[in-house]
């Protein structure tokens, strides 16, 4: 390394390390500043780094072949990208036509190692000297490439020390929570930096009416679309521009709710860090790809409560949370689904303790898929196999079953409440309606006052103002029809007929259950705000079932149901079932016949889903074991011929000459004949037995 006394240094300095070879080239100086504010405040670092010309004059070279590169003014340092100057530096030096390169230090022409480095590669191949204030180096020498080495390094690790100090005083404001940020819908930032609640009542209105349907409805799409139902925008105040904090208003999304649900500043609270840090947002020229994943509160890296005035108590915005995650989360209690599983998300496994999920077949029953509780988390996480599947409709109907008894007490109760609620959701709806028809007004009168202000004669302005306002009394119109209608369908006060409805459905609740306006969505949230949840442990080897039913009070109930099973074996009743299907078999019953009498006795089927028939019966018969079919008893009042005979005493054949004749009546039973003899009909047969000993067609054979 040769040392020079600064930019200006004369042609008797010239180092040795310069030849005529690097004076037939360029000299490139290279000015770089890293802000817009540098440049505009520290302008004599600027005039130091454009000195560096007359020290490449003084080094040799003449005017024409000293180039300034100054286009990267105002661009940080930090990478390569986005510095056009630096790009047409190195391409300059490959392509050997650079002889030195100036720079007030190395920090200017690059405050990455992987930059700096490159560009050393490239001088060394090339034999490009490089010069600052402190000498001039060759770095295909080993000895100035280890001192350039060094001075890129500590020009890197300045920057991260710089960063650093920057972001720990920004997080020692933001830990007082001090550190201004934006400020979502419903607040207002003023000039002072304190943060109030926005004046205008309807953004206010609008943004408890998200909080409260929430609470309502546990489910971000069904706020979103009760919110679109009302005809409700959201206020947003502009953050940039020249009409900076005005309102306007924007049709609500899903992305704008969940939002404004997860966001703790409705709650009162000042938070910072709530998302991941994305390293690509750091690096000049590229731009990350979506936005970065919200972080676990206890992660966050500053949290003051109470800071700001809130919407919804800390609790209430915790919960939020919880319920958040239980919607995202596969076998928790989160917001009620369309599936036709009552109890989705609330069962778990009695010998496991894990969350059971729910499976739909392709069997559709009553319309709907057929839904079964699997604990399949051991199999789909590890490969094992699964724990508990139990059928879904017998554990909802027991459930059910012991919710609405549990109900019945509170009838009355229920009406009031029904009532109550429902009063005040008339009432919130109508001051929603108030407000957006005094905007509409307000917005009238407003376009009125500026076509008035407006001289009559300019008419260039008079017309454009006029169709502002006709356009504001329509929208007005076309609003206040829009309440008028709603007003009608739905009155603020409940009437007496709807009074005496509500008590009437509280007072017989498995019907209002039942209802064909009643639906799913409606069932499972009465069971959730019921039930906490629910343990099944299912034999393995029985179709019996345990429940623990855990109530949101803390009580528990235990119950015992049947469920439906693949296989006869798994029956408990399976050894009582086959005994009962056999001796009717000896009796002579058909498997219809069989099938029928086992549905009227109330036997199940080992899947419950259909009842006993004739091929259940008889493939039941093969594979379980089958008994040879004896005689099947005739219906009441009526006698098989060999029956008759014997009660009669006298020969099958004599009876058999009987029925020829006429003399008794009979009539065909499954292909057989069987005599119709009640107690009147069964003496007048004893009586002519008696009169006639002898078998009719004997006494006929005699006589001839």
């Amino acid at each position: 390394m040769t040392t020079m006394a600064g930019p200006s240094a004369s042609i008797e300095a010239r180092p040795t390390k310069l030849s005529s070879r690097h004076l037939d080239r360029l000299a490139i100086v290279y000015v770089r500043q890293s802000s817009v504010y540098q440049v505009q405040h520290n302008q004599e670092s600027t005039r130091l780094q454009y000195s560096l010309e007359a020290m490449a004059r003084g080094l040799g070279w003449i005017a024409e072949r000293i180039l300034v590169l100054d286009d990267d003014l105002a661009t940080s340092g930090a990478s390569a990208a986005g510095r056009q100057d630096f790009q047409r530096l190195l391409a300059e030096v490959a392509l050997d036509h650079v002889g030195i390169i100036l720079g007030v230090e190395m920090s200017r022409l690059a405050r990455s190692n992987k930059d700096w480095h490159q560009l050393l590669e490239l001088c060394a191949r090339f034999g490009t000297l490089i010069a600052d204030l402190d000498g001039l180096y060759d770095p295909s020498h080993y000895n100035d490439r280890l001192l350039l080495g060094l001075k890129g390094t500590m020009s890197e690790a300045e920057l991260h020390i710089l960063r650093q100090r920057l972001l720990q005083g920004k997080l020692q404001k933001a830990r007082r929570g001090e550190l201004t940020k934006p400020v979502p819908s419903g607040y207002l930032l003023q000039s002072s930096g304190e943060v109030v609640l926005d004046p205008d009542e309807s953004v206010r209105a609008v943004v408890r009416f998200i909080f409260e349907q929430f609470e309502r409805l546990g489910n971000v799409r069904a706020v979103l679309r009760a919110t679109v139902e009302q005809g409700l925008q959201i206020g947003v105040r502009r953050r940039i521009g020249a009409d900076r904090g005005g309102l306007e208003w924007h049709r609500p999304h899903h992305g704008m709710v969940a939002n404004m649900l997860r966001n703790p500043i409705y709650a009162g609270a000042y938070v910072y860090g709530r998302r991941k840090t994305d390293p690509r947002r750091q690096q000049p020229g590229r731009r990350a790809t979506g936005r970065t994943s919200l972080v676990e509160p206890a992660d966050w890296q500053a949290c003051v409560r109470d800071r700001f005035p809130a919407y919804i108590s800390w609790e209430q915005f915790e919960r939020n949370q919880r319920r958040l995650r239980a919607n995202r989360a596969k076998a928790a209690s989160g917001a009620a689904r369309h599936g036709s599983a009552l109890l989705q998300g609330l069962v778990r496994c009695g010998s496991c303790g894990l969350g059971m999920t729910v499976q739909y077949s392709s069997y559709k029953r009553n319309g709907r898929l057929y839904p079964r509780y699997v604990c399949d988390q051991e199999a789909s996480h590890h490969g094992g196999q699964v724990c508990t599947s139990i059928s879904g409709p017998c554990v909802d109907r027991t459930v059910v079953a012991l919710a609405l008894s549990a109900l019945t007490p509170a009838a009355l109760e229920i009406s009031l409440r029904v009532r109550v609620d429902l009063e005040k959701q008339r009432a919130q709806q109508e001051a929603l309606w108030q407000q957006r028809l005094e905007r509409a007004r307000y917005e009238a009168e407003r376009a009125a006052r500026q076509y008035n202000s407006v001289e009559p004669e300019n008419r260039l302005v008079a017309r454009t103002l006029e169709r502002a306002w006709e356009d504001a009394l329509r929208a007005e119109c076309q609003l206040r029809e829009e309440y008028e209608w709603h007003a009608r369908e739905t009155p603020q006060r409940l009437t007496a007929e709807d009074l005496a409805a509500i008590r009437a459905l509280a007072e017989d609740l498995p019907a209002l259950w039942n209802a064909p306006t009643t639906t799913v969505v409606d069932r499972k949230t009465v069971l959730r705000l019921l039930v906490d949840h629910v343990v099944a442990t299912a034999k393995t080897d029985t179709a019996w079932t345990d429940l623990i039913v855990h109530w949101v009070g803390g009580y528990q109930t235990h119950q015992r149901l049947r469920r439906p099973v693949h296989t006869l074996a798994k029956m408990g009743d399976k050894e009582a079932l086959m005994a009962t299907i056999h001796d009717m078999r000896r009796q002579g019953f058909t498997t219809e016949r069989i099938a029928e009498r086992l549905n009227a006795g109330g036997w199940l089927t080992p899947t419950q889903r259909n009842q006993f028939n004739g091929r259940l019966v008889r493939a039941m018969l093969s594979r379980h074991g089958s008994v040879p079919r004896g005689p099947k008893p005739p219906p009441e009042d009526a006698w098989w011929l060999a029956d008759l005979a014997r009660e009669l005493k006298m020969p099958v054949v004599t009876l058999s000459g009987w029925l020829r004749r006429g003399w008794v009546r009979a009539r065909r039973i499954d292909g057989k004949w069987a005599v119709i003899a009640d107690e009147l009909e069964l003496q007048r047969l004893h009586q002519l037995r008696r009169e006639h000993p002898t078998s009719p067609s004997r006494k006929s054979s005699k006589k001839m």
